[in-house]
């Protein structure tokens, strides 16, 4: 019973992605990489960036499946200095994070994605461009 409801909870959770198969067969307690990144969006392109990213929009979202990025999330926040933040969230499901990235990265549309989003962005410290991978201190299973 208690497999049964593995499943059908593993299933649930990635069902946004059309390849699941495999990802069902696998336990829930897997240990998946959670990935958490923060970076700023310029203030002038933060409507175009929103509609970028608004659910009606399927921009890349089958090539995150694709390679393994799974519940990818992204939150904005205006800070006390005015700045608006995103942070960024995915869990990676795969075996081998550093060759799915870089698959990812030659994808053409990827590619086509990214040269109308990192120009909206820019990084949270003097010097780094794009988004800033966070430390990991805590999680709830």
């Amino acid at each position: 019973m208690k497999k049964i409801l593995i499943l059908i909870l593993g299933a649930m959770l990635i069902a946004a992605c059309t390849n699941t198969d495999d990802m069902i067969e696998k336990e829930w307690h897997k240990d998946v990489k959670r990935v958490g990144m923060v970076v700023k969006v310029k203030p002038d392109k933060l409507e175009q960036y929103k509609q970028l990213h608004s659910d009606s929009n399927e921009g890349v979202r089958d090539l995150l499946c694709k390679y393994n990025m799974r519940n990818f999330s992204i939150f904005l926040v205006q800070l006390a200095d005015s700045n608006w933040y995103e942070f960024g969230y995915y869990e990676y499901w795969g075996d081998d994070l550093e060759a799915d990235m870089k698959a990812l990265d030659s994808e053409p549309r990827n590619q086509e994605w990214l040269e109308l989003c990192d120009p909206m962005q820019e990084g949270i410290l003097q010097g780094q461009t794009g988004w800033k991978n966070m430390d990991r201190i805590y999680y709830n299973y």
